[in-house]
């Protein structure tokens, strides 16, 4: 909008008024925003408070899913024991694997095996006809036998009444799964109640174990066992398998009968669905609780009245120089250059008064200065395209360091391949042709009316079998699938290295989640690689086995008390080059991580293993 040389400027009066209000808010502003840092101070405590209930809560859902992962590993290695086939018909072979002390000591109310229809084969111990055993037609029974995966059940009621269970599956010599492997849960127990205790604070607290229907399984109030949880929303946190911590209003009432507000924190288990939930009146949590005294109210009160009265004195002492000063500069926008600018003092109001007098001076610098830096706009595009330059160049190298990736990639796969085929020709081609020789012989002793020797004929398809079987679950271990990667290592080190008479001993600290199937894969061939170094070349009688997380890496320490070698005699040895420690390398280099390899003649060989885990998605 254009103005006129004799058109005032709209809106002048309230200057004054804006001062009164902004000076208003410099006094009373910084009260208010005290008054609100209080307040929020005290939100922020109610929350730490609230997210230490939920850390407790979370601590003893951890321990709980540490301890039902030993109780599924022990049951796994149980369907594992020797001789145990679900299919044969003879159950005596079960009965043996359950009668395992450490299998009693987890499961005291008994473990039983189950067939491919959920019937059972052998319990322990043994009820006669009144079984523990879960309903055959159970959705947890028939999911475990269809999906292949270990599984940790709400209640469910069977012929002796309502029980917890655990249960692994357990498969033949194809992989198939063949039954069921389980055990009674004890959650009532005074281990899972002390564990509780711990968490619980105040006379009021409660921390309980809740089941995805919200009944409560274990709790520090025993009255409250085997019934609906009292809030209504910890079954559906539970169920949702999302920890949650907050109040929870109208849901819980007193000992008088009142409602109460209490803080409620749910952490559901990982590996069951179960939940821990910690219940607390807010009063014992909250710090802000009574926080606000009145003192606070009074204060502001005062305060706002101060600073009204300052901003009226205020808001005089500067708008007066200000109207003068704005007369003056109507006088120059309506073309009046003879009258001078007041000079008010050496104040702001003084120095803008100067300012306004030297400012068509200043024009010329001013045309001066844009010309500078349009220069220095021009060297800053030049510098700006020399780096992006240098930015494209670096995207050019990491194209080609993905391409020698890919290269090593391909390599490794075809080394996979040529280390199975060298096993199948080894070990399975040479035992088929001594079998086909042994038939070849057997027919014609048929043919010359002598007896054939059938039973090394036999015995060799047996071992050919067993050979393939091994072949099969050195290929993919269905521990590493169902458990995760620090059970398929245990199993692999005590399958091959315990039952060649090493002393084995896993020193494992638990991961706080399940690592990605690639990564995991990845990381048990390495192992595999490197126990199987040990089992052919080491001649070791101990075998030591170390992983844990560090420090954002996963780090692998495989030490045996064997021969030893010399490292850099045989990276120079091209007649036999060592392909295991090659393959070894190659996978932790694709993983991003790096090997070191500690040995010496007669003093055995330790190999360190880093590799950094990979994020959750």
């Amino acid at each position: 909008m254009r103005v006129g040389p004799n058109q005032r400027v709209p809106g002048r009066s309230a200057l004054r008024f804006r001062v009164y209000v902004l000076l208003g808010l410099g006094v009373v502003g910084p009260a208010a925003l005290l008054g609100l840092a209080y307040l929020w101070r005290m939100r922020e405590l109610d929350r730490q408070m609230i997210a230490g209930r939920q850390r407790a809560a979370g601590a003893v859902a951890a321990q709980l899913d540490q301890e039902l992962n030993q109780a599924l590993e022990t049951l796994q290695r149980a369907s594992s024991a020797p001789r145990v086939d679900l299919e044969d018909g003879n159950p005596e072979p079960e009965r043996t694997a359950l009668r395992n002390p450490f299998l009693h000591m987890l499961f005291p109310e008994g473990v039983f095996m189950l067939d491919a229809r959920g019937q059972a084969v052998a319990e322990e111990p043994d009820r006669g006809d009144r079984t523990i055993a879960p309903p055959p037609t159970s959705p947890e029974v028939q999911q475990v036998l269809k999906s292949g995966r270990p599984a940790v059940t709400r209640l469910l009621t069977g012929e002796s009444g309502a029980r917890l269970y655990a249960m692994v599956p357990v498969r033949n010599w194809r992989g198939v799964v063949v039954g069921i492997s389980g055990g009674v849960l004890d959650v009532g127990h005074r281990h899972f109640t002390t564990l509780l205790q711990y968490v619980r604070r105040g006379p009021e607290g409660r921390a309980e174990l809740v089941d995805a229907a919200g009944m409560v399984l274990a709790s520090t109030n025993p009255s409250t066992v085997r019934k609906a949880a009292e809030c209504a929303g910890t079954g559906q946190f539970v169920a949702a398998r999302r920890g949650e911590a907050g109040l929870c209003s109208d849901c819980h009432a007193a000992g008088s009968g009142e409602r109460w507000r209490a803080v409620l924190a749910v952490a559901p288990l990982s590996g069951a669905p179960w939940g821990v939930a910690l219940t607390q009146p807010a009063h014992d949590v909250l710090a802000s609780s009574g926080a606000v005294p009145l003192g606070v109210v009074g204060l502001a009160a005062l305060m706002l009245g101060l600073g009204g009265l300052f901003a009226w004195g205020a808001a005089r002492s500067v708008t007066r120089p200000v109207e003068a000063l704005t007369h003056a500069a109507e006088k120059i926008a309506e073309g009046d250059l003879t009258q001078p600018i007041p000079m008010t003092g050496r104040d702001e109001v003084g120095r803008l008064g100067y300012a306004l007098e030297v400012m068509r001076w200043s024009l010329k610098e001013a045309n001066a200065s844009i010309a500078q830096h349009n220069q220095m706009l021009e060297k800053r595009v030049a510098e700006r395209t020399a780096e992006l330059e240098r930015v494209n160049a670096q995207l050019r190298e990491r194209e080609q360091t993905l391409a020698r990736l890919y290269e090593k990639v391909v390599g490794a796969q075809e080394d996979e391949r040529k280390r199975i085929a060298r096993e199948l020709h080894d070990d399975t081609a040479q035992s088929l042709a001594v079998l086909v020789m042994g038939l070849e012989g057997a027919t014609a002793a048929v043919k010359a009316g002598r007896t054939p020797r059938l039973d090394e004929v036999k015995a060799l398809a047996v071992h050919t079998i067993e050979e393939i079987n091994r072949l099969i679950r050195d290929l993919r271990p269905s521990v590493l699938d169902d458990l995760g990667l620090l059970a398929a290592i245990r199993w692999y080190a005590e399958r091959h290295l315990a039952e060649r008479g090493m002393s084995v001993r896993c020193e494992f600290e638990k991961l706080d989640r399940r690592l990605p199937p690639a990564f995991e894969a990845a990381v048990f061939r390495v192992c595999q690689e490197a126990m199987s170094n040990v089992l052919r070349h080491a001649q070791a009688d101990s075998v030591l086995i170390q992983v844990g997380p560090k420090d954002g890496m996963l780090r692998i320490e495989i030490e045996d008390d064997g021969r030893g070698f010399d490292p850099a005699e045989a990276a120079a040895n091209t007649e036999r080059p060592p392909f295991g420690l090659m393959g070894i390398r190659e996978r932790v280099e694709l993983l991003g991580g790096k090997v070191t390899i500690d040995s010496a003649p007669g003093q055995g060989t330790r190999i360190e293993i880093e590799v950094p885990m990979p994020e959750e998605a």
